[in-house]
């Protein structure tokens, strides 16, 4: 099943001309995929902007994927321009019932299960943001950066997560530092597949959302856009039987 969440800019700026959804000067949407969903496209896309990147080595089946992928506590989000993949994120939980090893960075930087272990509450990963390297229109492309962010930041905000920690190349550190809050987390590490240190910051979400608020009207997030991120990401919050 293939859902969509309604990614809507503030009415403030609709009515000052900003662009509205589906409209050329924003024509994508974003939608959640669960572990039914034909996650293809967005195998591809990542294998594209990885390869484009020369992390990763040529491969005939052209797809990109991990076993975090396939976890039930796992949300892959993509941005689709009529109806073609552009942009995509993965978002992992680890909700209380989980041990630290749901999160793909918890391998590989060691301060990650002290944190699991002192904060209370669902923790989150975000990772994986890819971009259609054929894109080169900047403005686009930060739109589309923006919006995957925003939209995994609904998710946390439904899910009631208490840290969320990003994985990213140095040279966008100062941004989650300064957008959003975000602070460093142990030292950089190989995060696969990459060649060079990736950091890891990480941020309460009561500190994320102030600093949302503050810097950038566009993470304004509405009622009805929480309802359907709510509803569509559901299952991968539930607690299993077992637990």
């Amino acid at each position: 099943m293939t859902e969509s969440v309604a990614f809507h800019p503030r009415q403030a700026h609709a009515a000052a001309g900003e662009a509205i959804p589906g409209s050329k000067k924003f024509p994508f949407d974003v939608r959640v995929l669960d572990r039914s969903s034909d996650r293809s496209d967005v195998f591809a896309l990542r294998y594209r902007a990885y390869r484009d990147a020369w992390c990763i080595p040529l491969d005939a089946k052209e797809q990109y994927s991990d076993a975090f992928d396939d976890l039930d506590s796992t949300v892959l989000l993509a941005a689709y321009d009529a109806d073609v993949c552009v942009g995509a994120l993965r978002v992992n939980f680890s909700q209380p019932w989980h041990s630290a090893d749901t999160m793909p960075c918890a391998a590989l930087y060691p301060d990650v299960r002290g944190v699991k272990d002192r904060t209370p509450g669902t923790l989150a990963e975000m990772s994986r943001l890819s971009i259609d390297p054929a894109i080169t229109n900047t403005s686009y492309r930060t739109t589309l950066y923006a919006s995957l962010l925003r939209a995994g930041f609904m998710a946390a905000q439904v899910a009631n997560v208490s840290m969320i920690l990003i994985a990213t190349k140095p040279d966008w550190i100062r941004f989650y530092q300064y957008m959003l809050g975000f602070k460093t987390i142990g030292e950089p590490a190989m995060y696969p597949p990459g060649t060079i240190p990736i950091a890891l910051l990480g941020a309460s979400f009561t500190e994320t959302q102030k600093h949302q608020r503050a810097q950038n009207a566009f993470f304004k997030i509405t009622e009805q856009e929480l309802a359907s991120m709510k509803r569509v990401i559901a299952p991968a919050l539930a607690m299993p039987a077992a637990a």
